[in-house]
């Protein structure tokens, strides 16, 4: 029997996400890592555009780092391996929602260059009116956010996946190889890792025999002939959204290849976490 791969998910939201229910915690993940194979896990929560104010008087930054206090009371309480990451979102005609000097709080760097529908909609000006319009889009973000360096490891989450679209099958399907070997290419150049996400089996494109998206699954399979790391994340907001996931992004991991000389290194060696610094 091989050894699994999916032992790690970096992508998990807590309630210092707006998104997120109020209820959920780093802890909240906790019970359920045994069964679902995780020994580790990274709490990545949102950091919004820098220079926008930020929730309850508070920066957006020195919000999420409160979930600092949470992680160094819990990491004595487990054997499950506990990081801080951050999903830092790039939003046309805004900085970035991290600085680089800020960078150093965090394990690792988890970038957002797709959320054009989300609820908040700072691509308000831009004209994404049908398929061809957001495919553009995206793809020119995905560009930007490569180009981005934190002196830390960064990853690309949800990469291409027009969230919220809805015409993400036709935005998806309309990537050509070309395109999609250049993303990945430049990807690879600047060290960026690529998330196996739960895009691969939700409702906006069609699913094949295995509850898989072919989609989404030439999409990996780009990443992986430019020679990409990747890294797993379920991007939960609560436990329900997490139990019974990692063997979906492991079977998807099978379905292009993934072998552990393709992982990221957060997942691949053992770090002294920024966290506890």
């Amino acid at each position: 029997m091989s050894t699994p791969l999916c032992t790690t998910d970096l992508h998990l939201h807590t309630n210092l996400s707006f998104c997120a229910p109020k209820t959920t915690f780093a802890a909240s993940y906790l019970p359920l890592c045994a069964g679902e194979g995780i020994r580790t896990v990274g709490i990545s929560n949102h950091l919004y555009a820098a220079e926008k104010n930020g929730i309850d008087g508070v920066s957006y930054l020195d919000y999420a780092l409160r979930i600092k206090d949470e992680i160094t009371a819990l990491r004595p309480t487990t054997d499950v391996r506990l990081l801080v990451g951050c999903e830092v979102e790039t939003f046309p005609g805004q900085e970035p929602g991290l600085h680089p000097a800020d960078a150093h709080h965090f394990d690792y760097v988890l970038l957002a260059p797709s959320h054009m529908f989300n609820q908040i909609y700072w691509y308000r000006d831009i004209d994404l009116s049908d398929a061809d319009k957001v495919r553009t889009v995206m793809l020119e973000r995905f560009r930007y956010a490569c180009m981005l360096d934190y002196g830390v490891p960064t990853g690309i989450c949800h990469p291409l996946y027009p969230i919220c679209c809805p015409w993400e099958q036709e935005v998806v399907d309309g990537i050509t190889d070309e395109e999609l070997s250049d993303c990945f290419t430049l990807a690879k150049q600047t060290k960026k890792s690529i998330e196996i996400h739960a895009c691969l089996w939700r409702q906006g494109t069609a699913l094949d025999g295995e509850g898989l998206s072919p989609s989404y699954l030439r999409i990996l399979s780009a990443a992986k002939a430019a020679g990409c790391k990747f890294h797993f994340g379920s991007d939960a907001h609560a436990p329900e959204a997490f139990a019974g996931v990692h063997a979906k992004l492991e079977r998807a991991a099978e379905r292009i290849g993934v072998g552990k000389e393709d992982l990221w290194e957060v997942i691949a060696r053992t770090i002294q976490p920024a966290s506890l610094q």
